[in-house]
């Protein structure tokens, strides 16, 4: 088997120190703190709270970019929430379901899933509407709701393959 030395890292997960750089087969193993698997970000810490800032940045730069779409008045509101979904969300929520979610960061899910329903709609910050009637205006669920039904739905799915999985090994 061939190994790529200058890929291979090692990392501690949880508590303690860092640990040192290893020597194997003539090769140094540096030590990390966090590292990108499958285009979610890892971290020593165990917190999501560092994949979400950046799930929410990428988020925004797609958001930012659509500028010209929210600003259509050509295009239905219900065009431009399934964009927004399909192309804004899917982004955000990409690994979600095993996020460690502290109420801080459902805080900050929330209040940008609320600026970008609040941006579409056309509607500014001096205009004082409440968060109820934007939500009433879209139609869109709260996030920490799309989190917990993905959990529950990728729960369900590998419970279903496991008597398949059972049966086969029989």
């Amino acid at each position: 088997m061939l190994y790529v030395w200058s890929k291979t890292k090692i990392q501690n997960l949880g508590h303690g120190v860092t640990p040192a750089p290893v020597q194997l087969q003539c090769h140094i193993v540096e030590s990390t703190d966090r590292f990108t698997y499958l285009g979610s970000d890892i971290h020593s810490s165990e917190r999501s709270t560092p994949e979400i800032f950046r799930r929410i940045g990428l988020a925004s730069n797609i958001f930012g970019r659509l500028a010209n779409v929210w600003k259509r008045i050509g295009l239905s509101l219900q065009t431009k929430i399934r964009l927004y979904n399909a192309l804004v969300i899917s982004v955000l929520l990409y690994g979600s379901e095993t996020w460690t979610l502290l109420k801080a960061d459902e805080r900050r899910l929330e209040a940008f899933h609320m600026n970008c329903q609040r941006r579409i709609l056309g509607i500014r910050w001096f205009h004082f509407v409440t968060n109820g009637s934007v939500t009433s205006q879209t139609g869109e669920e709260g996030l920490a709701i799309r989190i917990c039904r993905r959990r529950l739905s990728v729960s369900l799915t590998s419970r279903s393959l496991i008597p398949s999985l059972h049966t086969l090994a029989v």
